[in-house]
């Protein structure tokens, strides 16, 4: 194995991911991320998600060209979750002042949506 299949490996295991839990942030299933993994599956269908889950760029996770690490905005927070009430949790634990940006971020493009 070399190649984005060893990628994707390194950046799950550096993690201390398992398979399914990398399936399950990337919306894919273990047995996807295993095939990947493998180079059994050679297609890019699952490169967003999965790069995304990893934090990493979808054309380093391709090719093993930099950038490694996508872009952030300056003071740009990530936050994965498994479900809305982990990203409460864990919007919750970022203090209120978090909280309220988001708040305010929400409603700021609902109302630019009408």
């Amino acid at each position: 194995m070399n190649g984005r299949g060893k990628r994707i490996r390194d950046e799950r295991i550096a993690r201390g991911w398992s398979q399914e839990v990398l399936g399950r942030k990337a919306g894919v299933t273990r047995g996807t991320v295993s095939a990947l993994e493998n180079d059994i599956r050679k297609g890019t269908t699952y490169l967003l998600p999965l790069s995304r889950a990893l934090n990493v760029t979808p054309q380093w996770l391709e090719t093993g060209k930099e950038p490694k690490r996508p872009a952030q905005e300056a003071g740009a927070v990530y936050i994965s979750a498994d479900s809305l009430d982990d990203l409460a949790e864990k919007l919750l634990d970022c203090g209120p002042e978090e909280v309220g940006r988001l708040v305010a971020l929400l409603l700021q493009k609902q109302a630019a949506k009408r």
